[in-house]
């Protein structure tokens, strides 16, 4: 149960990632015309970066984060379930029969 938990937030962290990455795309794309003057070269002037596009940068980085992460944990979760389910019938064995030696008796 636990492991299919994981799984499952694996999945919600991957789709938030998926979905910060693709609304920033364009924010992203915008702030990337605008800091190369358009012309796809840096001039010498404008080079820095703005608040707003060094907050869409982080929010972008961050679903990278997320998506690796979620990708990462489903993968950890669905190896822990699939050995769960090869090794759920063990071999039977004979339980082991210890003599038993009463310390009353003498």
């Amino acid at each position: 149960m636990f492991r299919s938990i994981v799984a499952f937030l694996g999945l919600a962290a991957a789709g938030i990632g998926i979905w910060l990455i693709t609304t920033e795309q364009p924010k992203n794309a915008a702030c990337n015309a605008s800091s190369h003057g358009g012309t796809g070269t840096l001039s010498g002037t404008g080079i820095g970066v703005g608040t707003s596009c060094l907050n869409i940068v982080w929010s972008y980085f961050g679903g990278f984060v997320l998506l690796a992460f979620g990708v990462l944990t489903v993968v950890v979760a669905l190896a822990m379930m699939r050995k769960t389910r090869r090794n759920k019938n063990p071999r039977r064995t004979e339980p082991l029969v210890y003599p038993y030696k009463n310390p009353l008796d003498r």
